[in-house]
């Protein structure tokens, strides 16, 4: 167990910061007697979204012997702004105390590198452990339990919590991605764990699982989701990338009925080449699926945890990785040398041509499916981001998370610039849509004859947008 051999005193929190999910700052001497867990996160990352059940499972195995403090550490610079970090904590139902870094000075103090990184104080406010990256739940359990080993006595001073704010006062509750077909829109309503069908009004007429996450099969409200995204249409099936049970669902929209056709709501910890075969789909596990997009070869999903771009043939049983490597980067060239970095949102246009937005990089990539070549129209890398329209070349984007082809275009929900984007493959140029709203952190967008239906999520709810005119209305919420 690599424990420091030498453990020296941490460093404090900062007396000017900004504490989120306490009632008041906390300090490292009010914790003496406990042992401290600091989670160096952003809420962009997909890997510290991963980590998450794991804190929670250790405060609980350890209650009232563990502190789980989450150091907030932006990445990109909508993070950097407190309202957003506090809408991340309402979203992802993080109610541990947060100390929000936008300077970075603790990184910096403690000498992390990576995101996330998981550093244990031991009793006596020491550092004594430290490791990155996910699924290290159980390296953390006995690194704790032997740290409650030592000596003092816990302190019963916790920090108390203030009560989370209900879910209830929306209808929809961070709304994200959306299909729709002929007449209704259906609506991943992320935050209340189900699904939703809105009529030409933008009313409520059906809706599939809710009551809390879970991964249950069966009849309407019956079934469980937890955190569903990604939906398509295909074979009078609706398809449902249920990203937080790391599984692929079906909804029959007559009967109602709900199946799970892929995974088993645990994370896969294997990472599979593009070159590898199909596999049963009943057999394997899937890894954060965050998209999809029907296509003539079948269903393509966009696997944000392992960075790669999967394909499903649902009517032969069949899955498999189609493109990517699975290491986090930019990289063009064939499917099986080609690298994404979180792909989150997909659109494949007529000719076949597939457009990924791939939000780590703050990247637009495309796919060719005729010639195997992924390549990126804009992007330059994981550092790389910022606001501008023009040529394809110069133009940077903010961590977009959907993509959809409408009226001959690709459009992108540039989600942490909270604005939409046209990008025009044939001219090679993106702008920015003038719209008469103000959005924020867009996640999911539907083209439909009567307007571009825009997922405003952190407003909790859907607009419709005349691309024409840029006039918005309120669809629903």
């Amino acid at each position: 167990m690599p424990f420091f051999p030498k453990r020296v005193r941490a460093p404090d929190f900062p007396v000017d910061g900004l504490w989120l999910n306490v009632h008041q700052p906390l300090d490292l001497t009010q914790l003496r007697g406990q042992v401290v867990l600091l989670d160096f996160w952003t809420y962009c990352c997909i890997n510290c979204l991963h980590v998450l059940p794991d804190l929670h499972a250790l405060e609980e195995r350890f209650r009232g012997q563990l502190t789980v403090v989450g150091i907030h550490s932006p990445k990109f610079e909508e993070e950097k702004k407190p309202e957003q970090v506090t809408l991340a904590l309402q979203r992802y139902d993080i109610d541990h105390p947060v100390f929000h870094d936008p300077s970075m000075r603790l990184w910096q103090e403690y000498g992390i590198r990576a995101w996330p990184t998981l550093v244990l104080l031991d009793r006596e406010g020491r550092v004594a452990f430290a490791v990155s990256g996910e699924g290290q739940r159980e390296v953390l359990a006995h690194a704790i339990t032997q740290l409650l080993s030592e000596g003092r006595s816990p302190s019963t001073d916790v920090p108390e919590r203030p009560m989370a704010s209900p879910r209830e006062d929306h209808s929809l509750w961070f709304p994200t991605k959306m299909a729709w077909v002929e007449d209704r829109l259906f609506v991943a309503d992320t935050g209340h764990h189900r699904i939703v069908v809105l009529n030409p009004e933008g009313e409520i007429t059906d809706t599939w699982g809710g009551s809390g996450p879970g991964l249950v099969d069966g009849r309407g409200p019956e079934a469980r989701f937890r955190e569903p995204r990604g939906l398509a249409w295909m074979g009078d099936t609706l398809w449902v990338a249920d990203t937080g049970n790391h599984a692929l669902r079906s909804i029959d929209p007559v009967r109602g009925d709900i199946r799970t056709v892929a995974g088993d709501g645990e994370q896969s910890g294997r990472l599979r080449h593009p070159a590898s075969r199909d596999t049963p789909t009943g057999s394997v596990r899937l890894n954060s699926p965050w998209d999809l997009a029907p296509a003539k070869p079948g269903l393509f999903l966009a696997m944000a945890g392992c960075h790669q771009i999967w394909l499903s043939k649902p009517g032969e049983g069949r899955i498999r990785p189609y493109a990517g490597t699975g290491q986090e980067a930019l990289i063009d060239g064939g499917l099986a040398e080609a690298a994404f970095a979180q792909p989150s949102g997909l659109t494949v246009a007529p000719d076949g041509m597939i457009y990924v937005a791939d939000s780590e990089s703050s990247s637009i990539r495309r796919i060719d499916p005729g010639s195997g070549e992924v390549s990126t129209l804009i992007g330059r890398g994981l550092f790389d981001f910022g606001d501008r329209d023009g040529g394809l070349r110069m133009a940077r984007l903010q961590h977009p998370l959907a993509v959809a082809w409408h009226q001959g275009r690709v459009w992108v929900a540039d989600t942490y610039n909270s604005k939409i984007k046209v990008l025009d493959p044939d001219e090679g140029k993106i702008t920015t849509l003038a719209v008469e709203a103000e959005l924020n952190e867009p996640e999911g967008m539907a083209g439909s004859p009567a307007g571009l239906f825009i997922a405003d999520t952190n407003h909790h709810r859907i607009l419709r947008i005349d691309p024409d005119k840029g006039s918005v209305h309120v669809f629903h919420g």
